[in-house]
């Protein structure tokens, strides 16, 4: 299959288990530098194994800047091909992201890009996953740590050239696959 008759796929993943924040400290700061914990490096590492199994190598990573969301992002690249995922955005609008803020960052996406991979953190993700496909039932379950959601545009392995990140909307991507590996 060649890479123009490839759907263009959105897959959104919830950063891995982090460790807690430290207690009395709410600084934007302190959340921003949690590491995963050793349960959470395993688990993104599965992640990473499960879309290589499922022949999902990104072309670009929009990732929040956090540190657990680097981190995660570094286990699940770990069992990646080397020449996936060569493009990495850190995006601070995806920290703490409402709806409007992720809709805004798939849009600035590379145009070329046919798999994208979003790194991001709850409640964002899961309403993110919800507008692009409220009606699946599978999301109805959450987001956990370590959730994948993977996406096909609608039409974009049929009529490449008129599909794009920049006009996507929540009729432009289906839900494929809601796993947690």
């Amino acid at each position: 299959m060649s890479a123009l008759s490839t759907p263009r796929r959105l897959i959104l993943l919830r950063h891995a288990e982090a460790v807690a924040p430290d207690p009395g400290n709410f600084s934007v700061e302190s959340d921003m530098a949690r590491p995963l914990t050793q349960d959470g490096e395993h688990a993104a590492m599965r992640c990473g194994m499960w879309l290589h199994q499922n022949g999902l190598a990104p072309d670009a990573v929009l990732c929040s800047p956090a540190a657990r969301t680097q981190q995660t992002f570094s286990a699940v690249q770990s069992a990646l091909p080397p020449s996936s995922a060569d493009t990495v955005f850190l995006r601070p609008e995806i920290y703490e992201a409402d709806l409007d803020s992720l809709i805004r960052v798939l849009r600035q996406a590379p145009p070329q890009a046919r798999t994208i991979l979003l790194v991001g953190h709850n409640p964002g993700i899961s309403d993110f996953a919800r507008w692009l496909d409220g009606r699946n039932e599978m999301l109805d379950q959450g987001f956990a740590p370590a959730s994948l959601a993977v996406f096909e545009m609608i039409g974009s392995d049929l009529v490449p050239d008129q599909t794009s990140w920049a006009n996507c909307d929540s009729l432009s991507l289906t839900l494929h696959t809601f796993t947690r590996p």
